[in-house]
């Protein structure tokens, strides 16, 4: 086999072109090593840092939650403590009639004589129902103002608006709602839909 040039010659060469052709050889075995070998390791080994470094964060960002997971609790059970106190200043389903009906007797305590009161719907909200009743009696100032004042006292919430007061002959005639509230149980709440997100064609 013919290699163009005689391999007895690079013994006569001098021994800084040995060298230099010795160090060239050496280079392109390293540049050869290096595309083949060594830089696919370096890679690997950079996709495993960035791995490294993702857990790392990921673990630091529990930590916190953890640290900040007694506060979180603490926060949760203020909110059921007043969430049982507002309960308890609202009606329950049940307690309505018998609400209503405390309502009339304040006024028939003071002697007012009731022309109307009609419950009407309830208005779902959140997590609650407005009740409001339409009111109409008569009565002398004192004893409607002593009436209104006895149920805004009641142990249930309870509140008037949209008055209307007509007196005739000393005897006021008023016209008022009257609106209460109640918690709705789980399966009265409103359903929330769910966002569905749509198709981009």
């Amino acid at each position: 086999m013919e290699l163009g040039f005689d391999p007895a010659d690079l013994l006569r060469l001098p021994l800084y072109k040995k060298v230099g052709i010795g160090l060239l050889i050496l280079l392109i075995l390293l540049a050869g090593y290096w595309h083949f070998s060594l830089q696919e390791q370096l890679d690997l080994m950079a996709a495993h840092e960035s791995n490294i470094r993702a857990q790392v964060d990921d673990i630091a960002l529990k930590r916190r939650m953890l640290m900040r997971l007694p506060k979180l609790r603490e926060e949760l059970a203020i909110l059921k403590e007043k969430e049982a106190k507002a309960a308890r200043k609202l009606p329950s389903k049940k307690e309505i009639p018998a609400l209503l009906t405390d309502i009339s007797n304040a006024g028939h305590e003071q002697g007012l004589e009731f022309t109307l009161f009609a419950p009407k719907p309830e208005l779902p909200m959140d997590v609650y129902a407005k009740v409001p009743v339409e009111i109409n009696v008569r009565g002398p100032f004192h004893e409607t103002v002593l009436f209104m004042n006895q149920v805004a006292r009641l142990s249930r919430i309870v509140t008037f608006f949209d008055l209307e007061i007509k007196p005739k002959l000393g005897i006021l005639h008023t016209k008022a709602h009257a609106m209460t509230y109640r918690f709705l149980d789980m399966d009265e709440r409103p359903k929330k839909k769910k966002r569905t997100k749509g198709r981009v064609k």
